[in-house]
């Protein structure tokens, strides 16, 4: 050997570099701060063998998660392995059990982000102590300060806003990673106690799903995967989920073996097309079209499932010809009920009230098709038609040939997919929230709805529409909203009167238990003192001025008999839905908790231009410098899951709560959500008692006590700073969800079955069993027990009536092409998710780029198109309408229609080229149905019943650009 090394010198130089080689390249530095400045020992390696060796060493295994909103799947339980003080790796937990030995069990569970997030928690867009802006905003001029520090200004902020204009100018931006555990017990309880405002993300990211909501009367239900081995026919509509479902795609491809078949229903040649048995390329936004073309082919071929329909929808109920508006027993009866409908029964061949408490007809025989006059309780006679027979005239206009030339569908194979859908005994389709995010999505839901109302494939095994998948541990409220834990009973006991009223009237657990999530969005109810939450869209529209984008939106074809701002004044002038505060009290603090907003927002430009002045503080609770942080006066560092303790809602696609144990101390000065939300209550305390400041009142005139807000949300000190896996806990015992593992039991295991259906709001919609050896059906209590729906009709609704809803030619499903948002252009701007992050936390992660096709944002363009404008492969275009523009990389594709393009969702703002991202064109104007209110069941709620938005509809012209690009 040369240079004065002899061979065991070169073998210890070697196997160091061979063992740091091996590990990811965040482990000497992470070290050396787990360590406080020490490195651990090299170890004396002899050979080859030892360094191969030492990667499978480690001090200890945690079982843990990553709770972010991953949504459909969520969540896969991993083995996290602790090494010196960090994480090493995760690896797979492929431990659930078989459910029974007919169905596929859920192994593996997890994906190519979950598997490499011990790196990405360790890499450089980390950051590990408060940072406060020192700069202009988005100047990306920051200091280090203490805790202590930035919690004293940011509380003296909050009660000089608080005390001069109010406890609703604080607006909590609640984003898609909320867990509704842990994080949000601590919010919930800051917002209760101080009135601020939280807004609901859901309408706001597009997965509001109206069109189930008109038809169902809520959104949450869905099925367990394995329940689709039972199925005969998949109908992959409106989504992607083989690209997008990872750890669940093998329940589709399993069920082939069984049988089933696939037919994917898409604008493009998708992968989940790709394993499909027929692909049936459609119009994008069409899908209307389509649907009623099959409930046409259904209705004529005499294929309607009779008995269900009768008993289960709104079909047979009587529709008053003069108004319009459902025939009620309170007009044709002295005394009679408004809430109850009328139906002609054809056994006795009279007038009839539906049956109300239960949906059994007993010996009523409702005539489907039915057209009578019958008099009213004033003497007078009108025609009324049943809701089938108003129906069979809204189908005529959908007949194979003529919807054809409205979707693109041959008609040979509209009715070629009608055959197979009638000829399956079990019909099953996929939870997607990807046709709500067109501006008539509402209408594609009602009308795929209607196809499986009339075919009876709802409540069955292996057979149903799938709603909006959400399962949440029902003890979240039971300890964020009590003043203590020994109050909870005295104050939930306060309902009893008014729930013994509402079920002594006829109503169900289910409406009381959602009604209970509306009372969030009316704030100052006396009765029960609860967190505040609002409609995201329409903050960002009013007090963000993204509605400011829609000043051109008669010009785009929507089909509104009235400009926006019209039914957007009669909507708040009459309540019907929630904007707080009102559009006459700016908001003055914004604290982002698991949210990117200006990378999420359609039109996020308009925030910074129009909202952003009027915040006095903007803080950002997060563990990497993301696109909202580089706007923010303060970013407060967040422990990631690994560092942190706590449980998350789930789906009943796969059933299982999966908790994140702690597995290593948070790095540097983080801490966990609800350290920071308590440590804040404590300074705002801490300086309102220095100040002299005791209390105020909200403006709905509830008391907001801040001299003892930190004494009040950690119940005297029950539940202080750093006490997450004791809230954890406690969260988990209050709930009924879980009973036969105690929360030790679960942590070691990392995940359990749900034993029953949760009790609030968010979950109960699902309306099923949780059977411990088969698969989950929702909506059984309905079908199979004959509990009323949420719906005014108390039955499956496809007649809704609203004023708003008649004056745009909704009352029925109907089609209507897509409007041009953002101009007249030739392309249309489709999405979906991305496979390479789970919305932005992974966008700019290398390893993740690594494996993307693109490194940088790219728009996928059809060959078609790319010809037509010069553009190859690889070539930088400019993308644009009459709203905005951006840059990106163009990625040609023969699997994209002509027409349309497709840009996969999260890329960071600060990852496109400067001048606008894709965001910049999408200007999502408010669908006016969505405004609706003063209606059973249009009423918002927790997810439910707001305003949402809408890209896929955005027109755009894109060109090659080679000038201000990199080369």
């Amino acid at each position: 050997m040369s240079a004065g090394i002899d061979r065991r010198g070169f073998l210890k130089s070697a196997a160091a570099l061979m063992g740091s080689l091996s590990m990811p390249n965040f482990v000497v530095s992470s070290a050396a701060a787990a360590g406080a400045g020490k490195l651990p020992a090299v170890p004396l390696y002899t050979s080859w063998k030892d360094v191969y060796r030492s990667q499978w060493t480690w001090d200890k295994v945690v079982r843990s998660t990553h709770h972010l909103n991953c949504w459909f799947q969520a969540h896969c339980s991993w083995d996290v392995y602790v090494k010196d003080g960090i994480v090493y790796r995760e690896e797979q937990a492929g431990e659930y059990e078989q459910v029974n030995a007919e169905l596929p069990d859920y192994n593996p569970r997890g994906c190519q982000k979950g598997g490499c997030f011990s790196e990405r928690m360790y890499d450089p867009s980390r950051i590990t102590h408060p940072l406060r802006r020192v700069g202009p905003r988005g100047s990306g001029k920051w200091e280090r300060v203490s805790w202590d520090e930035a919690l004293r200004d940011i509380a003296d902020t909050y009660l000089d806003v608080t005390l001069e204009e109010g406890t609703d100018r604080t607006i909590w931006d609640l984003g898609p990673g909320i867990d509704l555990g842990v994080s949000m017990a601590a919010q919930g309880r800051f917002s209760m106690l101080t009135q601020s405002i939280g807004l609901d993300m859901d309408g706001e990211i597009g997965d509001s799903r109206r069109g189930t909501l008109e038809t169902f009367g809520k959104i949450v239900f869905e099925r367990s995967a394995d329940d689709y081995f039972y199925s005969d026919l998949i109908l992959f509509w409106g989504g992607n989920p083989v690209y997008t479902q990872i750890p669940q795609a093998h329940f589709f491809t399993e069920a082939r073996y069984r049988g089933a078949k696939i037919i994917s229903i898409a604008p493009d040649y998708n992968p989940s097309a790709t394993k499909s048995d027929l692909w049936v390329p459609i119009k994008p936004g069409t899908d209307a079209a389509l649907a009623l073309a099959i409930c046409h082919e259904i209705v004529a071929g005499g294929h309607v499932k009779e008995a269900f329909v009768k008993e289960q929808s709104d079909l047979p109920l009587l529709v008053r010809s003069d108004t319009l508006r459902f025939l009620k027993q309170a007009d044709v009866q002295e005394g009679g009920l408004e809430n109850h409908h009328m139906l002609w029964d054809a056994a006795s061949d009279s007038l009839q009230t539906a049956p109300f408490r239960s949906l059994a007809l007993d010996k009523l025989d409702p005539a489907l098709d039915a057209k009578k006059r019958v008099t009213l309780k004033d003497g007078s006679e009108v025609e009324v038609r049943s809701v089938f027979s108003l129906l069979r005239d809204r189908l005529a206009d959908y007949a194979p040939e003529a919807a054809s030339k409205m979707c693109g569908v041959n008609p040979k194979l509209i009715r070629r997919l009608a055959r197979e859908i009638v000829s399956a005994d079990k019909v099953s389709n996929i939870a997607q929230t990807s046709m709500c995010k067109y501006f008539h999505g509402n209408l594609a839901e009602r009308s795929m709805a209607l196809i499986f109302a009339l075919t009876g494939n709802i409540g069955r095994r292996g057979a149903g529409f799938s709603g909006f998948p959400l399962l949440t541990p029902d003890g979240g409220d039971k300890f964020a909203i009590p003043p203590s834990l020994q109050e909870a009973a005295q104050t939930f006991g306060k309902l009893e009167p008014l729930i013994h009223q509402r079920l002594e009237a006829g109503d169900t657990h289910e409406m009381i238990v959602t009604d209970l999530g509306r009372m969030m969005f009316a704030p100052g109810n006396k009765l029960l003192r609860l967190p505040v939450w609002t409609s995201g869209t329409l903050f960002w529209s009013v007090h963000g001025g993204v509605g400011e984008l829609s000043k051109r939106a008669d010009e785009w074809g929507l089909g509104n008999k009235r400009p926006l701002d019209a039914y957007l004044d009669e909507s708040l002038s009459k309540q019907w839905q929630p904007l707080n505060p009102p559009p006459d009290r700016p908001p003055r603090i914004m604290i982002s908790l698991c949210s990117n907003t200006l990378r999420r927002a359609r039109g996020s430009e308009k925030l910074l231009e129009v909202l952003w002045p009027k915040l006095k503080k903007i803080v950002v609770m997060d563990w990497r410098i993301n696109s909202t942080a580089r706007h923010a006066d303060y970013v407060l560092p967040v422990a990631p899951w690994y560092e942190r303790t706590s449980l998350k809602w789930v789906t009943p696609l796969s059933p299982y709560l999966t908790i994140t144990d702690q597995a290593t101390k948070p790095l540097g000065e983080s801490k966990s959500d609800w350290s920071i939300i308590v440590a804040l209550s404590e300074a705002i305390q801490k300086r309102a008692r220095e100040r002299g400041i005791k209390s105020v009142q909200s403006p709905q005139g509830l008391e907001v006590k801040l001299d003892s807000l930190y004494d009040d949300l950690t119940m005297n000190g029950q539940f202080k700073e750093g006490d997450d896996d004791k809230v954890a806990r406690t969260i988990y015992d209050l709930g009924g969800t879980h009973k036969k593992l105690s929360w030790d039991e679960i942590k070691k295991k990392g995940f359990a079955r749900f034993e029953k259906l949760p009790e609030e709001p968010s979950s109960i919609g699902n309306m099923c069993e949780f059977p411990e050896n088969d698969s989950i059906v929702p909506l059984t209590f309905h079908v199979r027990d004959k509990v009323p729906y949420p719906t005014s009709s108390r039955r499956i609704q496809f007649f809704v009536d609203h004023p708003f809803y008649e004056e745009l030619d909704e009352l029925l499903p109907r089609f209507k092409a897509p409007p041009m948002i953002g101009g007249d252009y030739p392309l249309m701007m489709t999405g979906g998710k991305t496979r390479w992050s789970i919305h932005s936390t992974w966008r700019d992660s290398r390893i993740m780029l690594r494996l993307e096709a693109r490194p940088e944002p790219y728009m996928l363009v059809s060959m078609a198109d790319a010809t037509r404008r010069g553009i190859v492969d690889g070539d930088w275009i400019r993308v644009w309408n009459d709203v905005g523009s951006f840059k990106c990389k163009a990625k040609v594709s023969p699997s994209l229609r002509p027409g349309q393009t497709l840009m996969y969702h999260a890329w960071e703002q600060y990852q496109f080229l400067a001048g606008g991202d894709m965001n910049s064109v999408s200007p999502t104007p408010l669908n006016p149905v969505e405004l609706a209110g003063g209606h059973p069941h249009l009423t918002a709620g927790v997810l439910q019943g707001q305003s949402s938005v809408f890209d896929r509809d955005t027109r755009i012209e894109i060109e090659r650009i080679v000038e201000g690009v990199p080369a």
